[in-house]
């Protein structure tokens, strides 16, 4: 009987050892969660993507890029002033922001008529994504394009739009 109570105090005491042990080998850590709301994208176009004044001839193209190259196709002539659209971009403080150009062509259509001319060849300056400035949050970039005109093609002054896009990456 002494060994029996002997035994029992015995395996009592190696089960409170076991839940002991048990109870020590759990563990809790707590961890932080934090996140940042950037400031909403705004993007403004600042000048036109202008094409100067361009004699047709027998057509061609005319190419203003976005680093304010010009250059032309067949033998039309491409005069006066030519420059790529510029526009400004506002957000988050260094932050990343991709551009997208369009994806397909813009038309353009002369005023009063209904003759029109394609521009497409989208490029742009920096190109794809870009860091808005640390200190202001903003960026400037510009977009260029190809212009393509008939032979013939009837006098007058002709605009369109197009669409660009920023978000942050």
């Amino acid at each position: 009987m002494r060994n029996s109570l002997r035994l029992a105090v015995v395996g009592a005491a190696l089960g409170v050892l076991s839940f002991a042990s048990a109870a020590n080998a759990a563990t809790t850590a707590t961890a932080t969660a934090t996140a940042e709301v950037l400031s909403t994208l705004s993007v403004s176009a600042d000048t036109a993507l202008d094409f100067g004044q361009i004699a047709a001839n027998t057509g061609g193209t005319v190419t203003v890029n976005a680093d304010s190259s010009v250059s032309k196709t067949g033998a039309l002539v491409s005069t006066g002033t030519r420059a790529p659209a510029t526009f400004t971009v506002v957000g988050s403080k260094g932050a990343i922001v991709a551009l997208t150009l369009p994806s397909s062509a813009a038309t353009l259509t002369r005023s009063g008529g209904t003759e029109t001319m394609s521009l497409s060849g989208w490029n742009s300056n920096p190109n794809g994504a870009f860091q808005l400035d640390a200190t202001t949050g903003s960026s400037t970039f510009s977009v260029g394009g190809t212009l393509t005109v008939a032979s013939a093609q009837v006098a007058g002054v002709y605009s369109g739009t197009f669409d660009v896009s920023v978000e942050y990456q």
